[in-house]
């Protein structure tokens, strides 16, 4: 509750006085929400509002319909009201705006929700808050459930890990509904963004280290027949609407947009540093929060804590892709925004962090709540000194440095 409501209350603040920069000022948000306008008001799916040129007559659309089914009930509801507050019916009145800066606050909340069951698991109580909240206020996720809420990665952060959760109850004995939204998230994260493939290891991995191993899970998972057939059914219709655009759009039931506008991976010239360390949307440099993290993830990984390898290992996979992509910094972006998917995972390891803290003398509790105050205070101060040619374009130390300089002097 406690992220949901501010993530809503910042982002109205934030684009409530404006909607149309809202919507047409989020560029690659936009591309994600199109679908809906397009489904409900124009009809029109062969030329959309961002789209790449592929003939005279018709343009593909890199963006898939996966975040559209999300938003799709808050969506509904923005119709509604926009035909009781008597707003033109475009698909971008002010009704639409409020409704789906409330869709991306409540799937951020919801997301944090899944992120704790996940940390208390392996850890306390009062660890996994103290994680999830952290993330939230110390890294790129609370720029994209506030300033850019139409993109696509708290939908995402929600899908994996509601999907994890749910992989953890089918390894204990799932009820219906575990079977079934395990299945839907798991066919939706990778509808939204392909690279969530790999989160897929996760529940393998620790259904292989258990008892029952991936054959007692599989039971379990076929067990519930029922809701087996209805997740995986509702699961496959976005899947089977998008391979039907792509077929009306190409002759072909897959396509690779950003193969059609020449964007593509280069595996020969794989940068994980800049990835990391970059002045241009390095991860570790705008959500420094995650040096702990990854530390702390490092040190379990290499004791054999169950799921640290786990998670090490998607995050060594997502790390190498993005690497290679040939817009390795992904563009306009607040800090490397490729890892927010996951940030429900890292909820593991920084609970663990969390808890050896509270475990010690007062004094090392202070000096890690210093530490983490300042990376917070940090991250809101990056947040409202946002310069897209800083950090995204032409960005380098001494430009960034002045930036954190100005935080620090209280400006």
């Amino acid at each position: 509750m406690f992220v949901a409501v501010l993530s809503f209350r910042e982002a109205w603040i934030i684009g409530g006085s404006n909607t149309y920069d809202f919507f047409w000022g989020a560029w690659d948000g936009l591309g994600y929400y199109q679908w809906l306008p397009s489904a409900f008001i124009t009809g029109k799916f062969d030329w959309m509002f961002w789209c790449h040129k592929i003939s005279e007559n018709t343009a593909i659309s890199a963006y898939s319909l996966g975040v559209a089914v999300l938003e799709l009930p808050f969506y509904l509801i923005s119709h509604l009201l926009t035909w009781f507050f008597d707003y033109p019916n475009t698909g971008f009145a002010p009704t639409n705006a409020v409704c789906m800066m409330a869709s991306t606050a409540i799937y951020a909340g919801a997301g944090a929700v899944f992120s704790f069951r996940l940390a208390r698991r392996y850890s306390t109580t009062t660890a996994a808050l103290l994680a999830v909240i952290t993330i939230y206020g110390g890294s790129n996720l609370y720029f994209y459930a506030t300033s850019q809420p139409l993109m696509s990665h708290v939908h995402s952060y929600f899908l994996v890990s509601l999907f994890c959760w749910c992989g953890l109850r089918i390894i204990d004995g799932p009820r219906p509904v575990h079977v079934m939204l395990f299945l839907f998230s798991g066919a939706m994260m990778v509808l939204v963004r392909q690279l969530n493939i790999a989160v897929a290891l996760f529940p393998l991995w620790l259904a292989w280290t258990m008892p029952g191993g991936v054959r007692g899970a599989w039971n379990n998972l076929v067990g519930h027949r029922s809701a087996f057939v209805l997740g995986s059914i509702l699961g496959l219709i976005p899947w089977a609407l998008q391979s039907i655009y792509w077929h009306y759009l190409t002759g072909d039931w897959y396509a690779n947009p950003y193969a059609l506008n020449n964007e593509h991976f280069e595996f020969d010239r794989m940068v994980p540093g800049l990835v990391l360390f970059s002045p241009r949307n390095g991860w570790f440099v705008y959500s420094p929060v995650f040096l702990i993290v990854i530390a702390t993830l490092l040190v379990e990984a290499w004791r054999g804590r169950r799921p640290a390898r786990a998670i090490l290992l998607i995050l060594v996979f997502t790390l190498l892709s993005y690497s290679a992509w040939w817009c390795w910094w992904l563009g306009g972006a607040y800090g490397h925004r490729g890892f927010i998917d996951q940030y429900g995972l890292l909820a593991i390891p920084f609970a663990w962090f969390f808890r050896f803290v509270m475990q010690r003398t007062w004094t090392l509790r202070i000096l890690a709540a210093v530490l983490l105050w300042a990376v917070i205070r940090l991250n809101f101060g990056m947040i409202e000194h946002y310069d897209f040619d800083i950090f995204s374009v032409d960005g380098d130390w001494p430009k960034v440095l002045e930036v954190v300089g100005n935080i620090a002097a209280g400006n």
